[in-house]
């Protein structure tokens, strides 16, 4: 019991290594789209941020995150696919975010960020741990 929660601790530290880089990258995207292409606005600068992210995302999770899912071909394409539905639910709940924060509170993009930072983790990390990376026991595994 013990073990396994040193290795659910460890996981989430991980988690929040790839994840903060995978972040820190969305973050600094949407930055640039919104100084460089001010008529793109924050909602549609979140949404191309979002979509060039998520090659890195999967790599940083796939590599840094879960290193011991085995996944064959079959199961490294479903990976993928599960990956990027719970990325676009993910992607709508950051327009979501960035949508209620600028459009209906009229406050910074930046409070929108500060909001995504905090609404997506825990429902990605949830997601990616019992349906993307599914882990199946070793034989000798307890």
């Amino acid at each position: 019991m013990r073990r396994d929660r040193l290795a659910l601790f460890e996981r989430i530290l991980r988690y929040g290594v790839a994840g903060g880089l995978v972040s820190a990258a969305f973050s600094v995207l949407v930055m640039v789209f919104v100084r460089m292409f001010p008529a793109m606005g924050p909602v549609s600068g979140s949404a191309a941020a979002f979509c060039l992210v998520q090659p890195i995302g999967y790599a940083a999770h796939r590599m840094i995150t879960y290193p011991d899912a085995r996944l064959d071909g079959a199961a490294k394409r479903r990976s993928w696919s599960r990956f990027v539905l719970v990325n676009a639910l993910g992607m709508a709940v950051t327009l979501g975010c960035m949508a209620l924060v600028t459009r209906a509170w009229h406050e910074s993009y930046l409070w929108g960020i500060a909001l995504i930072w905090v609404a997506i983790p825990a429902m990605n990390f949830t997601l990616y741990l019992t349906w993307v990376f599914t882990m199946t026991p070793r034989r000798g595994d307890v």
